[in-house]
């Protein structure tokens, strides 16, 4: 037994010199019994740890301490305490090791760890950077600075490090994951292009790599690249509807419409598409323009492409010539609008679509002139009186355009949108009885239509009458929108027309930190403040809707009231 044991201590010693944890821990120039007395207790410290007892152990080490101030001693006990979840204790122990030896990176990385532990991130990191500073080849602290830099959100520190790791130990496909996700959010699509290139090294075959990357290819304009790809990944995979669209995508931007076409007859397994298939085929891509730009290529030579194969249609001119004036090219617009409404002549589509086109780019009186000109063929579509009535009431004729949405109800009474718009109109003019009746009607075919409830609840507010019913309207747009800086608005606005103006307070500025460019939210707001006694915050809101909006004498007369 006592054989026994002595082998086992020389051994744990030379497990403990070999792992270096006392390689500057005991003074050799002591006499033989100080020596013997803490590497003793030092051991029976580690035994101690070794098997799960760190209160132990750290009584073994405090009694090593007595007769030898070692800083590997200090790291002992830090590592004992940190194991039993006594974070600031460690960290005490660790700071005593680096007074001792301050720059050496088991040490220093012990306290990293500690800081990491309490989430002290800043404080891990700046421990981290001085050990590269100590040990530039310190793999692991470079592993734990990227990984403390993401968790900063700190990314383009975060890159800087996982370069430096790529350069030094090569890659891998964790660090290539973490750069593609900084460089993606960064839209550094180059760099992911590389990243995904050198995956596709180590896994040549991975078809998810191989489609992220193709679509990449295919986002920087390298469309022979993608086309590559994806061909190759449908050889592979031929019932794969994703990369068909995609290929199909590619074939269009690359003004290959046949082949195109070819591929969304395989998606469909319609066999031949119509004129009409493809047209809903261009009319998607064309509506994902206001999402994605690369839309707008690939829209602009389908239309092309059916314009050449059905020239007596009028739909793909009236699309580039909508792609014309999306385009700036008024011109080419002109000529291919002419073209749709010369082929369509007895369709009153063209005229809807064509003055919508025009409206929606603020040409206001050229849309009006074609509303005129369908209405001159036309008067029973409701479309053509309400279009032609929005065009009057923004050249500011509300009270002629009321005509013209009355002539649109007739032909559809359950419109909302022609209930809503003509409701709003009477309400300028100071129709209220009429406004009142026209929401009612408007409730009554959908009582939950938040933008009837929210302009009723408005119009209310801003007469002073029935606000109670106002507010009940109003409470329930701003439960299904919360975030609606004009549904706050208004329900704020109710709060100011009763008097409760903290309320009012609390629900406008809230509109205007979602939206701080509306003129009339920034005068709501001074409106409060006024209430409030506060003239100081009054003037500065109402100064900031009156540089938005010069031309409001109303503001004008308020701030002469507080100056």
């Amino acid at each position: 037994m006592i054989v026994t044991y002595s082998l086992n201590k020389i051994f744990l010693l030379l497990f403990l010199l070999a792992c270096s944890d006392l390689p500057a821990q005991i003074n050799l120039n002591e006499n033989k019994t100080v020596k013997d007395e803490a590497l003793s207790n030092f051991i029976e410290g580690k035994s101690a740890e070794l098997k799960g007892d760190y209160t132990t152990s750290i009584q073994f080490y405090n009694y090593a301490l007595k007769y030898d101030k070692s800083p590997g001693i200090y790291s002992a006990i830090s590592n004992a305490y940190y194991n039993l979840g006594k974070y600031q204790d460690a960290l005490l122990q660790i700071n005593n090791a680096l007074i001792l030896d301050s720059n050496e990176t088991d040490y220093l990385d012990q306290k990293a760890k500690i800081y990491f532990t309490l989430n002290k991130l800043d404080k891990a990191s700046e421990i981290y950077e001085k050990i590269l500073d100590v040990d530039s080849n310190y793999i692991f602290a470079l592993f734990a600075l990227a990984r403390i830099y993401q968790e900063l959100k700190q990314p383009s520190k975060a890159i800087v490090i996982y370069e430096k790791i790529t350069d030094k130990v090569g890659f891998d496909f964790e660090i290539l994951k973490r750069m593609y996700d900084i460089y993606y959010n960064f839209k550094d699509y180059d760099n992911c292009i590389k990243v995904l290139e050198y995956a596709l090294q180590l896994d040549p075959y991975n078809t998810l790599y191989l489609e992220q990357l193709a679509a990449l290819y295919a986002k920087q304009n390298r469309n022979e690249d993608a086309k590559k790809i994806f061909e190759k990944l449908y050889a592979v995979n031929p019932g794969n509807k994703n990369i068909q669209t995609e290929l199909a995508k590619i074939y269009f931007k690359n003004n290959e419409a046949k082949k195109g076409f070819e591929e969304f007859e395989k998606i469909s397994g319609k066999g031949n598409l119509s004129y009409e298939d493809k047209l809903q085929i261009g009319e998607l891509y064309f509506a994902l323009i206001s999402q994605d730009n690369s839309a707008t290529a690939i829209a602009k030579n389908i239309f092309i492409y059916l314009n050449n194969l059905y020239p007596e249609k009028w739909q793909p001119y009236m699309y580039l010539g909508q792609l014309d004036l999306n385009n700036k090219d008024n011109a080419a617009a002109e000529i291919n609008f002419n073209k749709a409404r010369e082929f369509a002549d007895t369709t009153i589509e063209a005229y809807v679509q064509i003055g919508l086109s025009y409206f929606s780019l603020g040409k206001n009186d050229v849309a009006k002139s074609i509303f005129e000109k369908g209405l001159e063929k036309y008067n029973d579509d409701f479309r053509l009186f309400y279009f032609y009535g929005i065009t009057l009431q923004r050249a500011g004729s509300e009270d002629k355009s009321i005509e013209f949405f009355e002539k649109a109800l007739k032909l559809s009474p359950n419109d909302i949108s022609v209930l809503s718009t003509l409701a709003m109109a009477y309400h300028s003019q100071h129709k209220y009885r009429e406004s009142d009746e026209t929401y009612e009607k408007a409730l009554m075919i959908d009582p939950n239509n938040i933008l009837i409830l929210n302009n009723y609840a408005y119009d209310l507010s801003v007469r002073d009458e029935d606000l109670k019913k106002a507010k009940k309207m109003s409470e329930i747009t701003v439960e299904k929108e919360p975030m609606n800086p004009s549904y706050l608005d208004t329900y704020g606005w109710i709060f100011y027309m009763l008097g409760n103006y903290d309320s009012a307070k609390v629900y406008i500025e809230k509109a205007v930190s979602i939206n701080g460019s509306s003129a009339v939210l920034l005068e709501h707001l001074g409106d409060v403040y006024f209430a409030l006694k506060d003239d100081l915050n009054a003037k500065k809101y109402w100064m900031k809707s009156l540089e938005l909006n010069p031309n409001n004498d109303t503001i004008k007369e308020k701030l002469r009231k507080i100056e």
